[in-house]
């Protein structure tokens, strides 16, 4: 019996021919996930059963219509060993095919399957290292992993705050730019591409279309090779590809997993600007936005500048430049990460090549923003400085008459301002790029302004005159938003030009009402509210929205409303003077000359913490708690389930009833109900916030403070700087501008002492020699008057004095008659010898010898008259003076 019925089928004989039933074409067998996120009812979809026009359905892979009935019949175990059996028979090679063609069937990628919108929630639950492990999977997976949006929401999750106003500007700027950099391109690449068509009638050189895309030529060099060494570059091809391929370039393999979960993040060094994103930086370049700034080169053709994309930005779907969130996670990560291990640098201003540059008295006041600082000092002068160079920027602004006491500034192009106050009352308006004075408001109080606080809408100034005065900023009309409202019962005191406009009703009745003096604009920096509550001068304020914080040295922290004046809150626990304050909305948190910091709640007036480390006058704080976007209610309820704790463990018996211990050690935020101070409040012990919660204080100790929030809500220390140790590893002191002139001025009175002395050694000297010739002065007069007494004894001995010529430096020990002698026989061995022998060898005399002769050369002498002649009667010629040779 043959074992086939024919050659063609390869059937077994007992297995009967399978005819397909026929189904209904609308029936659609699930077959589950796969790869394919197209619709089973899309016609191409490998899912889909077709009909074709006999009514037969055709056999895809995912279709059992090919599986003889009988096998079908049997069970999932039988079926199971069945399909075994028969892959027993197949050689290696077919089973390898098979495996291939179910893996499909075995391993489903919801990536590629799920919306994105699924995949990104579900993303959304797994944290920062977990999400880094899985964009290793593969690109689909990367690219969602990485995805902004994702990243954003991350970043919030932290605590981290962002300023989206900020953020929006910032991408609109830099659109604006970008579209700017490209019409500059264009036009470039036009004029290139003219000069290039003028050489190409001469050179036969053939340009591309493609060279020239947005007005940029691709350099002459592989593309590719171009795109790996410079990133990627505009006008390099199609955009979707590149962003793709930039999204795909973004390595993650710098991120390592720590023990405790956490993925530490390396940052971009080379950023130059500082968005601040109220808590967090992102750093951006103000032209071209990147860590890594790279330029178009320029080639032989002189390409246009190629603007390359940085991590930062990414670009949608409409090519809109966006804030890369992802980017922003790394760079806030990586500066956490500095706060908590103490990471820094110590540098001094000025530099220390520069000392002339340094105030010439001390300091009283700094603020910092992005690369600027500016400082206010004793010596009554600002500076700024730029703090990448170290350097001071142009000249001290000179203005006020006293010293600098408080200062604020903003460098932004819109504002461009800095306002500072003086112990001389005057508060001074500066740009902040040219250091020219704007406006003066003198006496601004009565006292000395001991601190001053401005934003977009008013200046507020405080005072040791224990006054608080708002100023307008900007031109203010009645029936402006911001124009203080007068006349409200307990709120502050305004000006009689400050209308009361309660009782005008819209602003149809204020038009009717108001005569057309009223209705004049208010000119800026006028003073629009004064605020007198406090009993002490008043040191810091705060400004927060529509609210106002004062700190004084009465040692109360008032909170006031900016528009009526009325003060909403009074908050006590300091025992001594107040020195700073700040407030976010949520808390105040201030410090105080009794050494300590406080966080006060400003809705119950409850002290939520207090923190003890500095051994002088707190004088300054910054503090940041990173408070969860819309986390008031839950504030408000861990702060309800700390009461609970406490009534419980009090009704317990756990807490002791004695509350002076408490008292003296005060609660540093702990939650602990044997530590609670006080019930109530709508903020938990230590204030609340997230775990990045951290506060900075500096004192006249010379510290300065980083406290953390543990883990149970305290504040901690985390790190104590200071200051010698800071100056010392900046390289040390640097001389101030007074000790520099005190150190010169020592070194020039060391010099004249050196040269005084000196002149004294010469003096001495010149005195000794002085003695000499006063001496050989009196040799010489007494040989002039041995001389005159010869003279007057021997007369025929002046008769040879022309032709002589005296040998008196060899005959010093000679009496002078003898010289005299010698001399007379020697001019006549001279006058007998001259024909045959040449003259003797010319003796001169020195200075104190030719005096001798001097008397005889002078004609007129009247002590010594002119012999005459009397040998022939003939006149000798009078010898003349020769001097010295």
């Amino acid at each position: 019996m043959a074992q086939y019925q024919n050659a063609a089928d390869h059937r077994p004989y007992y297995q009967p021919r399978f005819v397909p039933s026929k189904v209904d074409p609308l029936l659609k067998i699930d077959e589950g996930y796969s790869e394919e996120t197209r619709s089973q009812d899309d016609p191409d979809s490998p899912m889909r059963m077709d009909a074709l026009g006999d009514g037969n359905l055709t056999q895809s892979w995912s279709s059992a219509a090919g599986v003889p009935h009988h096998i079908m019949m049997l069970s999932e175990a039988e079926r199971s060993n069945f399909v075994y059996s028969i892959l027993r028979t197949l050689r290696t090679s077919s089973i390898a095919v098979i495996v291939d063609r179910l893996r499909p069937l075995l391993h489903i990628d919801p990536i590629t399957v799920l919306p994105p919108e699924i995949t990104s929630e579900v993303f959304s639950y797994l944290t920062p290292a977990t999400l880094l492990e899985a964009s290793r999977v593969s690109r689909a997976w990367r690219e969602r992993a990485l995805d902004s949006r994702l990243w954003k929401q991350k970043f919030r999750s932290e605590g981290w705050g962002l300023d989206m106003d900020a953020i929006r500007r910032f991408e609109q700027d830099y659109g604006h730019k970008r579209k700017a950099r490209s019409r500059q391109a264009d036009t470039n690449g036009e004029q290139s591409r003219q000069k290039k068509r003028a050489r190409a009638d001469v050179d036969h050189v053939t340009i591309t279309d493609a060279s020239r895309s947005h007005g940029s030529r691709t350099p002459p060099h592989d593309l590719q090779s171009w795109n790996r060494q410079h990133g990627e570059v505009e006008a390099d091809g199609d955009r979707d590809q590149m962003r793709q391929d930039s999204a795909n370039d973004e390595d993650m393999h710098d991120v390592q997993i720590d023990q405790a979960g956490r993925a530490p993040s390396s940052s971009e060094a080379d950023t130059r600007t500082a968005l601040e994103l109220e808590g967090s930086i992102v750093e951006a370049d103000g032209d071209t936005v990147s860590s890594q700034s790279t330029e178009g080169t320029q080639s032989a053709l002189q390409f246009p500048k190629l603007e390359v994309e940085q991590s930062l930005i990414k670009y949608d779907n409409s090519n809109n430049p966006q804030i890369n969130y992802n980017h922003v996670y790394k760079q806030k990560k990586k500066l956490e990460e500095n706060w908590e291990s103490g990471s820094y640098q110590s540098f001094q201003l000025p530099h220390r090549d520069h000392p002339q540059e340094a105030h010439r008295e001390c300091v009283y006041t700094i603020q910092y923003d992005g690369n600027y600082l500016v400082s206010g000092s004793r010596d009554k002068t600002l500076r700024k400085w730029n703090l990448e160079t170290q350097r001071l920027i142009g000249k001290p602004l000179v203005g006020h008459n006293a010293s600098v006491l408080c200062l604020q500034f903003d460098h932004s192009e819109a504002e461009d301002i800095i306002i500072s106050g003086s112990s001389d009352t005057d508060v001074i308006l500066w740009q902040f790029s040219t250091g020219r004075l704007i406006q003066k408001i003198p006496h601004a109080h009565d006292e000395s302004v001991l601190n001053l606080k401005f934003d977009s809408r008013y200046l507020v100034t405080c005072s040791k005159d224990k006054t608080i005065k708002i100023w307008n900023r900007h031109e203010m009309r009645p029936g402006d938003r911001d124009y203080p409202v007068k006349g409200v019962e307990g709120g502050g005191t305004c000006p009689a030009y400050i209308l009361d406009l309660r009782e005008m009703g819209s602003a149809l009745d204020m038009e009717r009402l108001l005569t057309a003096d009223e209705k004049a604009p208010l000119p800026p920096y006028s003073s629009i509210m004064s605020l007198e509550s406090h009993n002490a001068a008043v040191n810091a304020i705060h400004i927060y929205e529509d609210q106002l914080v004062s700190a004084s040295g009465d040692r109360h922290v008032h909170l006031w409303n900016i528009h009526t004046g009325v003060r909403t809150s009074v908050c006590r626990g300091h025992t001594k003077g107040i020195a700073c304050v700040q407030y976010d909305g949520k808390r105040i948190v201030s410090g105080s000359n009794d050494n300590t910091i406080r966080i006060f709640d400003p809705f119950t007036q409850a002290e939520v913490a207090c923190l003890k480390g500095h051994t002088r006058l707190v004088r300054t704080i910054q503090s940041a708690f990173g408070d969860l976007p819309g986390k008031r209610e839950e504030l408000e309820a861990e702060a309800g389930d700390v009461d609970d704790r406490f009534r419980k463990a009090y009704r317990a018996g756990k807490v002791p009833t004695d509350t002076s211990a408490r008292t003296r050690y005060r609660n540093p935020g702990s939650a602990d109900p044997k530590d609670i101070m006080a019930l109530g409040a709508k903020l938990p012990p230590g204030g609340g916030g997230s775990r990045w919660g951290r506060i900075v204080s500096g004192s006249y100790d010379e510290t300065i403070i980083i406290w953390k929030k543990m883990a149970d809500g305290r504040w901690a220390k985390a790190h104590v700087l200071r200051q010698e140790e800071a100056l010392r590893a900046a390289g040390g002191p640097l001389q101030s501008a007074s000790d520099l002139a005190t150190q010169q001025h020592a070194q020039a009175l060391t010099a004249a002492r050196t040269q005084l002395a000196h002149d004294q050694a010469q003096l001495r000297i010149l005195q000794h020699q002085n003695q000499q010739i006063n001496q050989l002065s009196q040799d010489l007069q007494n040989h002039q008057n041995q001389m005159h007494q010869y003279t007057a004894r021997h007369p025929a001995a002046v008769q040879l004095l022309p032709g002589v010529e005296l040998l008196m430096l060899s005959m010093q020990h000679i009496p002078l008659s003898n010289r005299l002698t010698t001399m007379c026989n020697n001019n006549n061995n001279n006058n007998n010898d001259n024909v045959h022998n040449p003259p003797r060898k010319r003796t001169y005399l020195s200075t104190l010898t030719a005096g001798l002769i001097l008397p005889f050369n002078n004609r007129h002498q009247p002590n010594h008259p002119r012999p005459s002649n009397t040998n022939n009667n003939r006149r000798t010629p009078w010898p003349q003076h020769r001097g010295h040779r």
